[in-house]
């Protein structure tokens, strides 16, 4: 997201992009696995900006573009659009230059065999799917400009059908009350509920969760709608030393967390079993940072929002939870 609002929205650059098929991947899988994507995406990582790089980290990371045959052609890791437009104008140059022949493959790739999971093969297609929006909320005194002033992230939440359901109460009657499963609850505190609004950020451990708690109550019925509203309070919080300001890896000692509560109001379908609707609003103080997240230079408690809705069935809405290997 912060390459998005800080980058791609540049209209220079969305011009430059549309002479790109554009593809998006996990690169740690791409450059450890097997498989013909991972193949492909070795056989010319190496000469991009990272190359035979092992120290801090050996991460691959970045932008690259390269020709269908897998020639390179440039690469950058940046979120600057006056970086991104020139590494972009150098492979078309670049392009434009490589005579024909070297331009695609001969032969299409081998299905070969891979040992790669991907978690997008676990989508809870009769569950519950939610898009998950994070932001900071307005203060007295901004702290941020730019892009930073009106940054936000976006991520899923995935329950199964068998999840799904306990977010409904059992007894199908008006005021019928039910507390939402420690682990449901729990899994958002930990996984959803984190400071991403800038940058990546950990999940909490579960011994990190001091408060995790959520209820649904039948509002009314209609036919077959079941309308329900949730109220709850969650309160995370971690002590530790965590590395600071990106690849620089100094540690820091402190304590990061959110405290928030949490309201909302949802649909429930009893003749097809889904939610028709699911909004969720949560509203607290968050503080502290992590490697990633980029809040160096913004550790006091302010206050953050994160805003839960159910998310629709196309491609796009099929992406994987960020934090879903802590499910």
């Amino acid at each position: 997201m912060r390459g998005r609002q800080a980058a791609w929205s540049n209209p220079r650059l969305q011009k430059l992009a549309q002479s790109f098929v554009p593809v998006a991947d996990e690169v740690w899988f791409l450059h450890n696995r097997k498989g013909p994507e991972c193949d492909f995406f070795r056989s010319f990582c190496e000469e991009g900006h990272y190359g035979g790089r092992q120290k801090p980290t050996s991460t691959r990371q970045g932008i690259y573009c390269a020709a269908p045959s897998g020639v390179f052609l440039a690469s950058v890791n940046s979120t600057d659009p006056k970086r991104l437009e020139a590494m972009l104008t150098q492979a078309l140059e670049r392009w434009r230059e490589l005579p024909e022949a070297e331009r695609y493959m001969k032969d299409p790739p081998k299905a070969g065999a891979t040992d790669r999971f991907r978690t997008d093969s676990r989508y809870p297609a009769n569950g519950l799917v939610l898009r998950v929006y994070t932001r900071d909320l307005p203060r007295k005194n901004p702290k941020h400009r730019g892009w930073r002033a009106k940054a936000w992230n976006e991520d899923f939440a995935w329950f199964t059908a068998d999840e799904a359901r306990t977010f409904v109460p059992t007894r199908r009657e008006v005021g019928a009350r039910r507390t939402i499963d420690a682990q449901l609850a729990g899994r958002l505190a930990r996984c959803h509920l984190v400071d991403n609004v800038f940058g990546q950020t950990r999940p909490f451990r579960k011994g990190e969760i001091k408060t995790a708690e959520l209820t649904s109550r039948i509002e009314r019925i209609e036919g077959t709608q079941v309308h329900v509203v949730f109220e709850g309070e969650t309160h995370a919080a971690a002590e530790g030393s965590w590395n600071m300001g990106g690849l620089r890896f100094e540690k820091k000692k402190m304590t990061r967390g959110y405290k928030a509560r949490l309201r909302g109001t949802a649909v429930f379908d009893t003749a097809t079993k889904r939610f028709t609707s699911f909004e969720l609003v949560v509203v607290g103080d968050r503080w502290g940072g992590t490697q990633y997240n980029a809040r160096d230079d913004d550790l006091e408690p302010a206050a953050m929002g994160v805003v839960f809705v159910l998310a629709g069935d196309s491609a796009s809405d099929r992406v994987a939870p960020a934090h879903y290997w802590s499910y």
